[in-house]
């Protein structure tokens, strides 16, 4: 089930409990984001750093809580809705 919210501390608590950590990528303009253990991370970025970027920008994060599920998406609200229609649109097929 995807869930979507702006609260940082229930973003962290989700990437950290799947062993994500917050980088840059410069591939996406350099956009704040969540890097798996067995992805790329280009720029790695602490929490000190991650945490007000995603706030200034007012970004938008989707998840989705099953366990152990690493679905997600981080971005503007209108993106997150793109995203999520996606989403939808993909289940109904």
């Amino acid at each position: 089930m995807l869930r979507v919210t702006q609260d940082v501390v229930e973003l962290r608590h989700w990437a950290e409990s799947r062993g994500a950590r917050p980088c840059r990528d410069p591939g996406n303009g350099g956009r704040i984001g969540l890097s798996f253990p067995d992805d790329s991370c280009p720029f790695p970025v602490g929490w000190d750093e991650f945490e007000p970027t995603f706030m200034y920008s007012r970004s938008v994060f989707v998840y989705d809580e099953s366990p152990g599920s690493r679905r997600h998406f981080l971005g503007t609200e209108d993106e997150a809705h793109a995203f999520v229609s996606g989403a939808i649109a993909a289940a109904l097929r």
